[in-house]
């Protein structure tokens, strides 16, 4: 068990850099800056939403536009004492605020992709990233205890390595901006993560969902999660077929800019900039991707 403490040929042309930058694939910059070091030192004790957020870097900040921590975090219901587990912390935008949130009452875990999806979701990976990837859950722990003085360990999976003394204890589960290489992958690693995040979290738990969201009517490669972009109805079932109970969207990271037309990636739009300078100045005229708020509750038994 490896848990750790303390479809076109465009796609494939830079896909690499667009998962690890966009989707979160990238797995170790998650160190470095003052305002980090100045959440770590202030989170000894417990720290109000408001005062994380304003503790971030100034890159950090930027995003909150498009990306709506506190407001996200709301609708989700995420209380400073919550066991909270991140799908998929990627670079650690999220993570440097969950982390310094829940450290002094609640409690943190961190969940990667499964080894075998690697392969199939990255063009041509090289033998050291599949290696250094599959180290991820030994490796983590360290880099994000950069961002949050605790005394609790840090916890760090890959699904289907849930530690089985933490099934059943946790408040909320987040899959941001995380399920649509599940559905790239193809067979049955999103099936099980799900099923496994269901037994991970506690009756009542809440599953949240913030996913780059497919235009309405969109379907095949538009929809699945091939270019990025998935339906909500792909999205719902995904969730239902695992057991959880789909309680209410919201358009709080809705972006009506954001109209792709079929086939378009979503790695097109910032931060990411997939074509470089090619179309610059429309991509980020409609800013970061459109995207679905959705909550889901495993049911009380």
């Amino acid at each position: 068990m490896k848990i750790g403490f303390s479809k076109t040929t465009a796609l494939a042309a830079f896909a690499l850099p667009a998962m690890l930058l966009a989707a979160g694939c990238e797995t170790v910059m998650l160190g470095g800056g003052d305002k980090e070091t100045d959440v770590a030192e202030k989170s000894a004790g417990p720290m109000s939403l408001e005062d994380v957020l304003a503790a971030r870097s100034e890159e950090d900040r930027a995003r909150d536009a498009w990306r709506n921590p506190a407001e996200t975090l709301a609708f989700f219901g995420v209380e400073s004492d919550d066991f909270v587990i991140e799908a998929l912390p990627g670079t650690g935008w999220y993570t440097r605020v969950l982390l310094p949130y829940v450290a002094a009452e609640g409690k943190y875990a961190g969940a990667n992709y499964q080894d075998g999806m690697w392969p199939l979701i990255l063009p041509d990976p090289t033998p050291e990233l599949i290696e250094r990837l599959s180290t991820w859950a030994d490796n983590f722990p360290e880099k994000a205890a950069a961002i949050a003085a605790t005394d609790e360990p840090v916890v760090a999976y890959e699904f289907g390595d849930a530690p089985d003394e933490l099934k059943g204890t946790a408040d909320v589960a987040l899959f941001i901006r995380a399920l649509h290489n599940f559905s790239r992958a193809g067979g049955s690693f999103g099936a099980d993560a799900m099923a496994e995040t269901y037994d991970m979290l506690k009756p009542g738990g809440v599953l949240g969902v913030v996913q780059h969201s497919a235009p309405e009517g969109a379907t095949g490669a538009s929809a699945d999660g091939s270019v990025g972009y998935m339906s909500v109805e792909n999205v719902v079932a995904m969730a239902e077929a695992a057991g959880f109970v789909f309680e209410e969207a919201s358009d709080i990271n809705a972006n009506s800019a954001d109209q792709p037309n079929e086939g378009e990636i979503v790695w097109r739009l910032p931060p990411t900039y997939a074509f470089g300078d090619d179309n610059r100045d429309a991509y980020t005229a409609i800013g970061e991707s459109n995207r679905m708020t959705l909550r889901f509750r495993k049911p009380v038994e």
